[in-house]
C-alpha cells in the first residue's frame, strides 16, 4: 500500500461500529490511542502483529507488550504527533514472534472529535516485510550499483506523463520491455507506440486519474524483433485537476515472465494494485460517511472546521472577504409535532435543496445540528452575504413541503445571523458572532436576517 492510501485511509474516525467493523476486515493493523498513549480500539491484525489478544490491549501501552526500547521509541514518535499535530509514518522492526520477524510500515495522525478537540491517536500499519527482503535481493544481485535509486531506475517499470499523454520520464525497464529506447521516448504521445487499451483511447484513463480514482488498464504490442508483450498499468495524479501543470505518474507490471528479479517485482506490484483496487471504494465510502450529514448529504461539524480553516487561510493570504451565514428553522419543534418526524426530516432535507438553488458552486452549506446549518461564502463581501441570506429567507418562505403520507402542504420560515470574519479573528469566533445574530433574529420576530455585531 502506498504512502497516499495510508493518508486516505487516515482521514477517517472510529466514531461507530460499522466502521470498526470495516477496518476489522482490511488486510491492515489499525488502532486508536488516548492522549495517554493508552490504546482505546485495535483490530485483530494488530493483535496477531503484537502476538496479544485484542482485549488484553485495551487501557494499556505499548511499553507494557512490547520491549522498552520500542515502546519508548513508538511513544516518541507519538507524542511528537501530538505535539505538532500532523501525520508521521515510520518502519517498526517487531521482535520475532514464532521464530518470525516482522517490518511494519506505521502512518500515525491526530484523532479529533466533533467539536474539532484533540482526543489522541489513529494507527495504521502494513507489513512490508517480503517487501524489505525482496530490496535486499536486488540490492545483491546489482552489488555494481551502489544507489538503491539507480536500481529502481534499471528495474522498476515506471513513466511520467502530462494531460497530452505525452511521456517526460521513461525507465529503462519500461522501454526494453517494449522493445524502446527510453531516450526515444522522451516527448511522444503514449498513442504512437500504441501503448493504450484496445478501443480506449489513453485520454480516458488519465481523466479518471485526475478525478482521484487510481485507473488500470492492460496493453499488449509486439516488439521490432517480433516477440509479444502484455502490460498492466496503474495511472495516479499527482496533482489536483485545478493545477495549471499535471503529473500522471505510471507503475506498470510485465505480464509477461522475463527475469527472475522482474517477475519478484511484478509480484509485488501485482499485490499494490490489488489491495488498491479492492480497498479504493471502500475508503471512498468511509471517507465520505465521516464528512457528510447522512440525512441532508450536506458537510458536518468536522468537515466544516476543516474547510472552514482552508478557506480562512486562503482569504487571509490573498486578502479577499470570507462572510458566512448562520441559519436556523424556526419552530421546527412545531413541524415535528404537528405532522410528525417524517416531515421534520423533509423540511431539513428540502431546506438543503431549497439553499443549494440559492448559492454558488463555490459556497460551502453545512449541517452542524438538529435544524441548525452554517453556510461558508468565500470571496463575498457582508453586504452581498446579507443579499444572498435575503434571498435564500424569501425563497423558504414561499415555499411549502409535500408530506409523503397524504399529500398535506405545509411551510416554514427561517432565522438568519450573518456575519464576515475580521482580518484577525477565527472562523470559530466569526461562527460565535453570527451565532448571537442568529438569536438576535429570533428575539425580534423570526423570519428575518440580522448582521453580527463586531
Amino acid at each position: 500500500m502506498t504512502e497516499a492510501s495510508m493518508r486516505a485511509i487516515s482521514a477517517l474516525s472510529f466514531s461507530t461500529l460499522n466502521e470498526r467493523a470495516l477496518l476489522e476486515a482490511l488486510p491492515i493493523a489499525a488502532w486508536q490511542k488516548d492522549l495517554h498513549l493508552h490504546y482505546v480500539w485495535s483490530n485483530a491484525t494488530l493483535s496477531a502483529y503484537f502476538g496479544v489478544p485484542q482485549n488484553e490491549l485495551l487501557g494499556r501501552c505499548d511499553a507494557d507488550v512490547l520491549p522498552d526500547w520500542m515502546g519508548e521509541q513508538i511513544q516518541l514518535e507519538e507524542l511528537a504527533v501530538l505535539a505538532h499535530q500532523d501525520e508521521r509514518s515510520s518502519d517498526l522492526q517487531l521482535p520475532k514472534i514464532h521464530g518470525e520477524s516482522r517490518t511494519l510500515r506505521c502512518f500515525r495522525r491526530c484523532a479529533y472529535d466533533e467539536e474539532g478537540q484533540l482526543i489522541g491517536i489513529l494507527g495504521f500499519a502494513i507489513d512490508v516485510s517480503s517487501e524489505k527482503q525482496l530490496r535486499k535481493a536486488l540490492k545483491t544481485q546489482v552489488d555494481s550499483q551502489s544507489s538503491w535509486l539507480r536500481a529502481l531506475q534499471d528495474y522498476a517499470l515506471i513513466s511520467l506523463m502530462d494531460r497530452q499523454g505525452r511521456f517526460t520520464y521513461v525507465s529503462d525497464q519500461y522501454a526494453r520491455l517494449i522493445g524502446q529506447h527510453s531516450k526515444n521516448m522522451i516527448g511522444e504521445l503514449r498513442s504512437h507506440f500504441g501503448l493504450q487499451a484496445e478501443g480506449m483511447q489513453i485520454s480516458y484513463y488519465l481523466t479518471l486519474a485526475e478525478q482521484g480514482t487510481p485507473a488500470t488498464l492492460e496493453f499488449s504490442g509486439v516488439r521490432a524483433d517480433g516477440s509479444p508483450y502484455w502490460m498492466r498499468s496503474l495511472l495516479i495524479a499527482l496533482n489536483s485537476a485545478a493545477d495549471t501543470e499535471q503529473i500522471f505518474f505510471e507503475l506498470a507490471t510485465d505480464l509477461t515472465p522475463e527475469k527472475i528479479t522482474a517477475n519478484a517485482l511484478n509480484s509485488v506490484n501485482d499485490n499494490l494494485i490489488e489491495l488498491i483496487n479492492k480497498n479504493t471504494e471502500l475508503i471512498a465510502q468511509l471517507e465520505v460517511a465521516a464528512r457528510t450529514d447522512p440525512l441532508t448529504g450536506l458537510l458536518n461539524r468536522r468537515a466544516l472546521y476543516e474547510r472552514a480553516k482552508q478557506e480562512d487561510d486562503r482569504a487571509k493570504r490573498k486578502k479577499v472577504p470570507l462572510s458566512l451565514i448562520a441559519m436556523d428553522i424556526d419552530h421546527f419543534k412545531r413541524i415535528n409535532d404537528q405532522y410528525g418526524h417524517e416531515c421534520g426530516d423533509q423540511a431539513l432535507l428540502q431546506l438543503a435543496r431549497w439553499c443549494g438553488q440559492a448559492l454558488r458552486s463555490t459556497d460551502l452549506m453545512a449541517r452542524t445540528g438538529g435544524e441548525e446549518f452554517i453556510i461558508l461564502l468565500p470571496d463575498t463581501g457582508i453586504e452581498h452575504a446579507q443579499e444572498i441570506a435575503e434571498r435564500i429567507r424569501l425563497l423558504i418562505e414561499q415555499s411549502k413541503v409535500v408530506n409523503a403520507k397524504n399529500g398535506e402542504r405545509f411551510g416554514y420560515t427561517i432565522s438568519q445571523g450573518v456575519a464576515r470574519v475580521g482580518e484577525q479573528e477565527s472562523v470559530q469566533d466569526a461562527i460565535v458572532r453570527a451565532d448571537h445574530a442568529l438569536y438576535r433574529a429570533k428575539d425580534e420576530g423570526r423570519n428575518r436576517v440580522c448582521l453580527a455585531k463586531l
